[in-house]
């Protein structure tokens, strides 16, 4: 019970607030909706982790009259005669005091949320090939500092691919959620575009808005539309080439990384990048491999996240770069004070059997790892410490799938889940201790590449979380016992890529080619619960068969994920935004008041995209509130000869929710 309830305080004390979010009005992510059939009202607003869990009120009106007041949920289904109704909520404490409201929010069409698009055009290479786009991976942040998320999405150039060759210039767009575009960036044709892309949006220097710092060159344009001009790029020649006579973004041409303002789009500050392609003639020096000027594959990924590292030992906000996977690894960490770009720590690993040598992923994960008050950089199989020195290393080698988060209870800390690719790796798939690097559980190796594996706690039945793996027919347990084959129901074309909390119990639904379905702990099998591309202009995934969205994310309303994918109607492209109208019994914080969640929002689009998860189980979350509840609850000497007290404490006469009540004639704890 103790290390439950520390886990709340640990929550509540790691509260992490985006930019101004927490001090505007909009903080409260309040949303209104017709529900998926058309014929009710769902609305739903934040539980934020400064919130007392057990205390806290919200008062839901509906044109200035109260018509909900709740305790226990953040959500509520209303009649159809509030379709045209304004809304506000209100957030009382212990004492009644209102400490926070949201208002002026009316209700949406739909359950699903256009946001048009604005198409860039088509561009000409030099060869004379058309280069068409299709929207593609995306980030949320809170760009302009009014409380609300924009989404930050690149386009993706239809000559993007596998190899290195030259693509249509990298394009970004920024939309708020009504679909007005606040910038757009042109990287221009020296900067590959495609999966090896990173940006990266965050409120780098406590101005309360965010910022985008990404990889440019010469040709690269801010959002005016004017060269970068700043640092190195002041004297660059931005008509100069960057492609070689192989076609391959390799010929020692400028690389460089750029800060923009996250309101305007303008360049901020430009750096050299490091380290430059040039720093090796061949990126693989595996036996029979050559990555060099003529293939470039190994050494343009560049892959990023955003850590919180000890500048002046504070935690702070600094964007990591990583470059190398294979083999040769170096990642180097820099800081936006608002004023100036500068170099943290940099890191080498050239050296076979040191460091995050050839330990690299098609991703990167952060979090705290060591419990140090700093985060640490997963790249793979390997982990940097804050301090950009190596923290571990299992020496797995590479693998496409990372995960982190709260997988088993019964281990302190925090557990990384992964799979495998070389053939001389001992196991297909390990769940290792974040803190550590120790395997607590390992598949035996079958043979080569698992290409696909996912953490997800979608079966109540076995504590911590499940995990599934292309090596293995079965849904596992958290230490390795098998379920039942995973690859049924309504998932026979699955390909294990997302989870996302959408339901409403504490479970996750598994997020795959546009559908979402839950686990039947009774039948052993997936039950379809949301088709999304049925909807609206549809649901298209991207990123090939890895079949992502475009983003999944905690955007509004209450603790649920909202599902972003992209669709087309005749001409016209948008980004449509996906939110459940199930209603939930439990309310937990927004989920990026979670550390660990509000950095994988971050990194969501860097490589082969993984899910965002949380750094803590919610199941375990709401036993340590069950427990806390039970500790403070003062019960009368007169004990009614029936009935029961809820987790707030009040009587009822007969529980309308599952969960844990205490019997008012025994005083025990009844689990329904």
């Amino acid at each position: 019970m103790l290390m439950k309830q520390k886990l709340i305080l640990a929550l509540m004390a790691t509260l992490m607030t985006l930019g101004a979010t927490a001090d505007t009005g909009k903080g409260r992510g309040l949303w209104a909706c017709k529900t998926e059939k058309g014929n009710n009202i769902f609305v739903s607003w934040r539980m934020r982790a400064t919130d007392q869990p057990l205390t806290t009120t919200y008062k839901l009106y509906a044109d200035n009259q109260l018509i909900k007041t709740l305790t226990d949920c953040t959500n509520a289904t209303l009649d159809a005669t509030y379709a045209n109704a304004t809304f506000r909520v209100e957030v009382l404490d212990a004492n009644g005091n209102i400490v926070d409201t949201q208002d002026g929010v009316r209700c949406d069409d739909n359950f699903f949320h256009h946001i048009k698009l604005d198409y860039p055009g088509d561009y000409t290479m030099k060869n004379g090939t058309v280069v068409t786009y299709t929207p593609n991976d995306c980030s949320a942040y809170d760009m302009d500092g009014d409380g609300e998320q924009e989404i930050i999405m690149k386009w993706e150039p239809s000559n993007a691919g596998s190899t290195c060759t030259a693509t249509g210039p990298q394009i970004v767009d920024c939309y708020k959620l009504d679909g007005t575009r606040l910038w757009r960036l042109d990287f221009g044709p020296n900067v590959l575009a495609g999966c090896r892309f990173t940006f990266l949006c965050y409120d780098f220097d406590g101005d309360g808005k965010g910022e985008l710092i990404g990889k440019t060159a010469q040709g690269s344009k801010d959002a005016t539309g004017a060269y970068l001009h700043t640092g190195p790029a002041a004297t660059a020649d931005h008509t100069q080439s960057s492609i070689n006579a192989s076609g391959v973004i390799t010929n020692g041409g400028k690389e460089w990384l750029t800060v923009f303002n996250g309101t305007t789009g303008q360049e901020l500050a430009t750096i050299d990048y490091w380290p430059l392609f040039s720093i090796h003639s061949n990126w693989d020096d595996r036996s029979g491999k050559t990555d060099g000027a003529a293939y470039g594959h190994r050494g343009n990924w560049f892959k990023g996240c955003v850590a919180f590292l000890d500048v002046d030992g504070k935690p702070t906000p600094c964007a990591v770069t990583v470059r190398g996977i294979y083999t040769y690894s170096y990642a180097a960490a820099y800081h936006w004070d608002g004023q100036q770009l500068s170099v943290v720590w940099k890191h080498a690993s050239n050296k076979k059997g040191e460091g995050i040598y050839a330990q690299g992923a098609h991703s990167v994960t952060v979090g705290d790892l060591d419990g140090d008050g700093f985060d640490e950089i997963m790249v793979g199989a390997a982990a940097l410490d804050h301090d950009g020195k190596l923290l571990w290393s299992t020496g797995l080698g590479h693998g496409d799938a990372t995960h982190l988060s709260e997988f088993d209870p019964d281990n302190e800390g925090k557990e990384i889940f992964i799979i495998t690719e070389e053939e001389t790796a001992k196991y297909d798939a390990a769940m290792i201790d974040a803190k550590t690097g120790k395997i607590l559980l390992g598949k035996p190796q079958t043979g080569g590449d698992t290409a696909r594996g996912l953490a997800i706690d979608c079966d109540g039945t076995y504590a911590g979380a499940e995990f599934m793996e292309w090596g293995d027919a079965n849904l596992m347990t958290c230490k390795g016992e098998a379920i039942a084959p995973w690859h049924v129901g309504t998932t026979k074309s699955s390909s294990i890529n997302y989870a996302i909390y959408w339901d409403g119990d504490l479970l996750r639904e598994y997020h795959d080619r546009s559908h979402i379905d839950k686990w039947n702990s009774t039948t052993k099998s997936w039950d379809r619960v949301c088709t999304l591309y049925s909807y609206g202009y549809g649901a298209n995934s991207i990123n090939s068969t890895k079949y992502n969205p475009n983003l999944q994310c905690d955007l509004y309303g209450d603790w649920r994920e909202e599902a972003v994918y992209w669709a087309q109607n005749v001409e016209d492209f948008y980004l449509t935004i996906f939110t459940t109208t199930t209603e939930s019994p439990y309310k937990l914080p927004w989920l990026r008041d979670d550390h660990t969640y509000d950095m994988a929002i971050v990194w969501q689009n860097c490589g082969y995209n993984q899910p965002p998860h949380l750094g803590y189980s919610p199941v375990e979350y709401h036993k340590a509130l069950e427990e806390q509840a039970m500790s403070i609850k003062s019960v009368s000497t007169v004990v009614p000869a029936t009935g029961y007290y809820d987790l707030q404490g009040r009587a009822v006469s007969s529980p309308k929710r599952p969960g844990l009540y205490i019997d008012r004639q025994t005083n025990k704890k009844v689990i329904f």
